[in-house]
This record gives C-alpha cells, structure tokens and sequence, in this order.
C-alpha cells in the first residue's frame, strides 16, 4: 500500500504567507465593488444631468470642491522629486523631436509619393527615420 501525498501548492504562492478573502476571491473573480462607491457614482451622475435645477448654494459647494481638488493637485505636482521632473522634461523634450521628425518625413514623402504616383514602404522608412550626419 503506497501512503504518499503530492502536493504542488499553488503558483505564484510564497511558503508561510497567507492570503487575505479578499485576495482570494480576487483570483477567483469574484470581486464585488462597494455598493457606496457605486450609490457615490450614481449620485454624482444625477448631479451632472440636474445641475439646472441645483440651488445656488449647491452650485457654489461643488464649484468650491472642484475647485480645492484641483489646487491640491497644483500642489502635489510641486513636491514631485526633481529627478522625476527632469526624466519626464527630457522624454517629453526628446519625444516631440522624433514625433516632429517622423511627422515632417511622412509629409515629405507623402508630397512626393502623390506628384509621382509611386508608392513605396521602404523608401517611406527612409524618410522617417533620422539619418546619421557624416563630419
């Protein structure tokens, strides 16, 4: 009589950590929204549909909400790590050189193209790519 026991666990599963319900029925999917969020939404669509017949002190609170949430994210986007700043001032800097350069060579191409009725996808690429200046 064979008395062994195979057990292979579960993937991704680390040994000694357990999982919360609510991880649980996440990988189950069976993850339910919060009926606030959802009594929340609903209210602010109503809101959105009925905002002619809001009072004016209605109006005015939620002008002054909107209002505050956008200073709090002025403000947040100020205490942003001046590394982070420069990363994202140099990839958008460097990204609107090559959608500059890619967007000139396709017109140039696409002028052409039309005046000679020819087209090509490889000569295309060629001039949508940057070409290396020779010294």
């Amino acid at each position: 009589m064979e008395n062994e026991l195979y057990h292979y666990g579960v993937l991704g599963m680390k040994w000694g950590v357990r999982r919360t319900p609510a991880q649980l029925a996440k990988s189950n999917g069976k993850v339910k929204r919060k009926s606030e969020d959802n009594a929340k939404k609903s209210d602010m669509k109503k809101a959105v549909k009925s905002r002619r017949t809001l009072s004016d002190a209605d109006l005015k609170k939620r002008i002054e909400r909107i209002k505050m949430e956008k200073q709090l994210k002025d403000l947040t986007a100020e205490e942003i790590s001046p590394g982070k700043k420069f990363v994202s001032e140099v990839l958008s800097s460097s990204g609107k050189k090559v959608a500059t350069a890619l967007v000139t060579g396709a017109v140039l191409y696409g002028t052409k193209a039309a005046l000679t009725k020819q087209f090509d996808i490889k000569e295309l690429a060629g001039y949508m790519t940057p070409k290396p200046k020779n010294k």
